[in-house]
Parts: structure tokens; C-alpha cells; sequence
């Protein structure tokens, strides 16, 4: 009986009790936040892709509330849309292809603190033109939210 207790507590210790996940209970209020968009291009000389430049930055109100059950997301005073944090950690990798583009989409959702949280998506574009000419892009946008309310 013992050593089942010790494995329990050791085991929840290691794994943790869980509260570093984002949860739709968490989200609920209201949330400052700073949105980041970076991109950067291919060298093909290089064969790499160039530093993450910021193209655009921008802060806003982001409020959730659950509504029967479904978490329910507005920006600023915009129309309120349903929101599935449940598929972020379930699939956090999304490959695809739309018309002549493929593409890989990477996304986390991260709890810093009780008050704090970072959504990060970074896209990976390669799209061939007429000529079979490929070119190939990568996206970063980061959300940091502060808790308001």
C-alpha cells in the first residue's frame, strides 16, 4: 500500500496536477491583448529562411464566456464567435494544400501564469507558379493576453 502511495505522489509530481493547460474555465473574463505578426523569406541562395521581421503589431480586448457549455470568443465589440481550444492541443500540426500552395501550420497555446497566456501560430507556405517556379514563406503571429477582469 505504501509503495502504491509513493508511485502516486511521485507520479503526480513529474507529470504535475495539470494546471499549466489553458482551459475554457480559464479563459473566461476579459484579457488585454498584444498581437504580433512576423514573416520572413526564402534565400534560395542561402537556402534558408531570413530573420522573422515584424510586419504588423497591434493591442486589443479580447473577452470569453461559456455559453451552454461552448466557449464563446469576442474581440473588442466585434460579432462573438464559438472557439475550440480542445483541437490546439489535439492537433497542434495542420498540413494542407490550397490551389498551388501547401502548407504546415504550427500553433501552442501556453499558460504563463494565473493571469497570463501566449497563443503563437507560425505558418509555413511553398507555392509553385506556371512556370514550376516554388516560392516559400513563413509566418509568426504572437498573442500575449494579460487578464483585466
Amino acid at each position: 500500500m505504501k509503495k502504491v502511495l509513493l508511485i502516486s505522489l511521485v507520479s503526480i509530481a513529474l507529470t504535475g496536477c495539470g494546471d499549466d493547460k489553458v482551459t475554457k474555465e480559464y479563459l473566461v473574463g476579459k484579457w488585454d491583448c498584444s498581437n504580433k505578426e512576423y514573416e520572413s523569406k526564402y534565400d534560395s541562395k542561402l537556402k534558408a529562411y531570413t530573420d522573422y521581421s515584424l510586419k504588423r503589431s497591434e493591442q486589443y480586448k479580447h473577452s470569453y464566456k461559456i455559453v451552454d457549455g461552448v466557449l464563446v470568443a469576442q474581440i473588442n465589440n466585434e460579432e462573438a464567435a464559438k472557439t475550440d481550444i480542445d483541437k490546439v492541443y489535439k492537433q497542434p500540426t495542420i498540413e494542407g494544400k490550397r490551389g498551388n500552395c501547401e502548407f504546415i501550420i504550427n500553433r501552442s497555446l501556453i499558460k504563463n501564469s494565473s493571469n497570463k497566456f501566449t497563443w503563437e501560430l507560425e505558418m509555413f507556405y511553398s507555392c509553385s507558379n506556371l512556370t514550376r517556379e516554388i516560392t516559400k514563406t513563413k509566418s509568426k503571429n504572437e498573442r500575449v493576453c494579460t487578464r483585466i477582469e
